[in-house]
């Protein structure tokens, strides 16, 4: 009986220990998450930085529809937002209002969804070929439209802030970061000619 109650002690003991490690990590983590979304807020409230911005979450879609780009701008013929994306858009605008981050510009992908976003968020867009999802660019051309893209990140010299709105591909294409919808990764152009990856932003 005597060893049993040593094992439970113990178990329980260890266990206890358990949570309380795990609790210190994932406090640890949030106060660190916390620092970097303040750190990215203050840069973009500085001016002179690109976002990169995923469209917000869109309707379930076949891939012919996901894909299809009307040469009408006709929505009813692709993939739009859903609701729940509408409201993620509004919120994402809501956000950066409430940051004081500014925007000189902003460019959008072609297609519906992200157009959508984008006035959503900002009020207004101007539709730029390069953005559009890479497998709806013409395929000898979508190398060279994805390096006017970098090239336009890397020559941005504005005093606000310069927004593009995109998809996953193209985004993790040039940054390297995966993003759910709605996300945004907030680069700063280089004097080299190239910009750096400042880190990433959550609309949770």
């Amino acid at each position: 009986m005597k060893v049993r109650q040593r094992f439970l002690t113990r178990f329980y003991t260890g266990a206890l220990a358990l949570v309380l490690i795990q609790a210190f990590v994932q406090s640890t983590a949030m106060a660190d998450a916390a620092q970097n979304d303040a750190a990215l807020w203050s840069a973009l409230a500085d001016g002179g930085k690109v976002m990169l911005i995923r469209h917000a979450e869109s309707e379930e879609a076949t891939p012919e529809v996901a894909l299809n780009l009307d040469q009408d701008g006709d929505c009813s013929r692709e993939q739009n937002l859903s609701a729940q994306g509408r409201a993620q858009a509004e919120a994402l605008g809501e956000r950066l209002r409430q940051h004081g981050v500014e925007v000189e510009a902003v460019l959008s992908s072609e297609l519906c969804r992200a157009r959508q976003t984008a006035e959503l968020a900002f009020g207004n867009a101007k539709p730029w070929t390069p953005l559009n999802h890479p497998l709806v660019l013409p395929e000898d051309e979508a190398t060279w439209l994805i390096e006017d893209v970098r090239e336009r990140i890397a020559d941005f010299s504005g005093r606000d802030n310069l927004a593009l709105v995109t998809h996953r591909e193209t985004i993790n294409t040039l940054s390297f970061v995966l993003t759910e919808p709605a996300e945004i990764v907030v680069l700063a152009p280089t004097e080299g000619g190239g910009f750096d990856v400042l880190g990433k932003l959550t609309m949770d």
